[in-house]
């Protein structure tokens, strides 16, 4: 399958890379004890949220809690958390530096806690046996039963694991630190493996594939695209987008941190479908679905997935900038900038666009680019926010999980 890698190592430089803590071993920096990995919490153990605060600048934290219970000086968190569907009720599913799973009810209250092996600080996916798949940072991969708050099943991945799992057909794709794409089944069956090549200095935040007609696309930290056959994992084909990817500082680095977006034929008007790649100070790349080359390129830099709507991918950019463009051909139809700090969304609610900053503050936007209100939060947002029906979930760097509306 794959060539051996040295993970940990790999690991330790992506968790070094635009923290604001100095660097450190795994170990330290997702720390805690052992008694931090058993399942289950007592009502002793279980925070309340801190609810209702307004705020003049237009939007309202309806409550935040506390995912990490966090000592001072901790070390950044970055997970993301996954709103798992009950009927027509919500839930709260999020992962965190103290080796646990969180769930929560929509309205804040803790409803239990899965004890894991290390530090989760992925994405999680509902599959449609009900099971939430996450992963940690010591390369665990794991299916968790919701309802009895426990692991259902673990997989012992060659490398850590801080993206998000993708669905396809009851079980799920996910893409590793070091540029390994796995299929599983619901089950945690491994079905298949593609091992890319590896990439050099890296971020903490890392991309995810996309399914679309029975194939897989993949954007590698090395630059590198690749297309696979979703049934066995076959090679079709595969892209560099960077002529030179080596980096000794953040400040040079150029690499895909965010899954692609796939724009159909008929969401484009273009006469094929394309695959628009978004790479962290590099260009935003227009790739055909059908051998993977270069159809236009835009030099935008951004760090999370375009959002397509109504034939436009909205973005928000290293530059503090939002902005609308034509799914077509990536002409800008609207810029607006709203901060001088790097952005991250956006996402979608109540028709507005929210994003977020690298200093905690949050905004939201009209589809046309009108900004009509934002907040600070403390921390620092890297991960992109989430919409629920009864607000936006931001989670920062601090290990706090805040719903605004």
């Amino acid at each position: 399958m794959g060539k051996c890698v040295n993970w940990k190592q790999t690991l330790s430089i992506i968790l070094c890379s635009l923290s604001l803590t100095a660097c450190s071993s795994t170990s330290s920096w997702f720390g805690g004890d052992e008694s931090s990995q058993k399942s289950g919490s007592t009502e002793a153990e279980i925070a309340a949220p801190a609810f209702i605060e307004s705020n003049l600048g237009g939007i309202s934290t309806v409550w935040r809690t506390d995912l990490d219970q966090r000592m001072p000086a901790s070390v950044p968190g970055f997970s993301l958390p996954l709103i798992y569907q009950t009927g027509s009720a919500e839930k709260i599913v999020a992962g965190a530096q103290d080796k646990r799973v969180r769930i929560y009810s929509a309205d804040g209250t803790e409803l239990g806690r899965i004890g894991l092996g290390a530090a989760c600080e992925s994405g999680a996916l509902q599959l449609s046996n009900g099971l939430v798949v996450v992963g940690d940072v010591e390369g665990g991969l794991y299916g968790l039963d919701i309802k009895k708050a426990v692991v259902s099943w673990k997989v012992e991945l060659s490398s850590s694991f801080v993206g998000t799992p993708v669905a396809i057909d009851g079980g799920f794709i996910i893409q590793t630190v070091n540029n390994q794409v796995y299929r599983f089944s619901a089950a945690g069956e491994k079905l298949w493996s593609y091992s890319g090549n590896d990439g050099g200095l890296s971020m903490h935040l890392s991309p995810s594939p996309v399914v679309h007609k029975n194939r897989v696309y993949a954007a590698m930290t090395n630059g590198e695209v690749v297309a696979l056959k979703a049934e066995h994992g076959g090679f079709l084909w595969k892209r560099q987008l960077l002529l030179n990817n080596n980096a000794s500082i953040l400040s040079e680095l150029k690499v895909p941190v965010a899954a692609p977006t796939v724009v159909t034929a008929e969401e484009s008007g273009r006469d094929e479908d394309t695959l628009v790649v978004p790479v962290f100070q590099g260009d935003i790349a227009f790739l055909s679905l059908q051998d993977g080359s270069t159809l236009n390129s835009r030099s935008i830099s951004i760090k999370s997935s375009a959002l397509l709507k109504n034939k436009r991918l909205y973005i928000a950019d290293s530059t503090g900038s939002v902005s609308a463009l034509d799914a077509a051909n990536g002409v800008t139809l609207w810029k607006q900038q709203v901060t001088t700090n790097e952005l991250t969304g956006p996402v979608l609610w109540q028709g507005d666009l929210w994003v977020a900053n690298e200093h905690g503050k949050v905004f939201r936007l009209t589809e046309n680019g009108k900004v009509k209100a934002s907040v600070e939060l403390t921390g620092r947002i890297d991960r992109v926010p989430v919409a629920t029906k009864k607000g936006v979930l931001v989670r920062n760097n601090l290990g706090t999980l805040y719903l605004l509306h």
